[in-house]
């Protein structure tokens, strides 16, 4: 009997070690030989080419890269450039792209020919969120005002939104307005060319509510000169904004998550996808990135190849449908 309980115990762990094998060949069956390039599809010093920098100083001091690494800047067209010159790519596990929410805001808008399924998603690294604010004084106390007082007279409140009409804000307004229904025909948008030209426009009277990223509200909800009454996260925050409400919370749609990822040349193999996608969980988990991910008040929670595409799939339908419902859908 002891013996074929031993037998069957040694059984059960051979298959074990069955089924964990091809994941480990997976992560160490390829590597890069040769020289790797990270495209940053924006201009150098901003928000996405910072994200790779980081990325790749990181997996430097790690060594989790064998080879060189070149940061290429790809500029142009709402991220156009960039994506087109990943698609030549195709079948090679060198070419890596920094992407972000734009891959499919810009393909619904009509303003980029490729999206997340031409290209192999590897991991969603942060995850920005929105907020609004209003003065302290205001009478709107949370999001639930606001949506009452618009539904009640669309027109009787200016928002404004820290980027162009048809931007990651102007979005994020639409979701909480499609979700209660509210006619959007009257209502007053003023789009600013940046955030700090928003903030300074409440600050002054000169509007009633902004919608802008939560580390540009940041100091000024701290210090009192500003009150959030929504985020566009699924779930609270920590740090200033744990007392504000998410949007679920107040029984609206409105989560909006404006994150980084990267993504890979399409048709790379499973070996392949497995090697960067180990690099950049290592990455996501080392101090110097979390630090960086703090530093810009992100959350970061690391979705791997397999989560990153389904999240992106989902993102997309969720995306089409207030575009569509904000007349920016092409």
């Amino acid at each position: 009997m002891n013996a074929n309980r031993a037998s069957f115990h040694t059984g059960m762990i051979l298959v074990a070690l069955g089924l964990l094998m091809p994941v480990a060949a997976l992560a160490q069956g390829w590597k890069p030989v040769r020289n790797v390039e990270l495209i940053i599809p924006a201009s150098a010093g901003g928000s996405l080419d910072n994200t790779g920098r980081t990325i790749q100083r990181v997996w430097d001091a790690l060594g989790a890269v064998p080879t060189a690494t070149t940061i290429v800047n790809r500029a142009g067209g709402g991220h156009a450039k960039a994506y087109a010159y990943l698609t030549q790519q195709t079948g090679d596990p060198n070419f890596l792209s920094i992407t972000s929410a734009t891959i499919l805001t810009n393909h619904i808008n009509g303003r980029l020919p490729h999206t997340y399924s031409d290209f192999t998603p590897l991991a969603t690294m942060v995850t920005e969120y929105i907020a609004f604010a209003v003065k302290p004084d205001s009478p709107i106390k949370t999001g639930k005002d606001l949506l009452e007082a618009l539904r009640k007279n669309p027109g009787a409140l200016s928002i404004g939104l820290s980027s162009a009409l048809g931007g990651t804000h102007h979005i994020s307004v639409g979701l909480p307005l499609q979700s209660a229904g509210i006619d959007l025909k009257p209502l007053k948008l003023v789009a600013f060319n940046d955030s700090s030209a928003a903030v300074t426009a409440l600050l002054g009277g000169h509007l009633d509510v902004i919608s802008t990223s939560n580390v540009i509200l940041s100091p000024h909800i701290a210090e009192g000169r500003l009150r959030a009454i929504a985020i566009s996260s699924p779930k609270r925050i920590a740090g200033v904004f744990a007392g504000t409400p998410t949007w679920p919370e107040l029984g609206q749609k409105g989560v909006f998550e404006n994150w980084r990822g990267v993504i890979g040349a399409k048709d790379i193999t499973p070996q392949q996808i497995a090697f960067w996608e180990n690099v950049l969980r290592k990455v996501n988990e080392s101090k110097e990135f979390q630090e960086y991910a703090t530093k810009n008040q992100w959350v970061s929670e690391f979705k791997g190849a397999a989560e990153t595409r389904v999240f992106m799939k989902q993102m997309y339908d969720e995306l089409k449908s207030v575009m569509t419902f904000l007349g920016l859908a092409k």
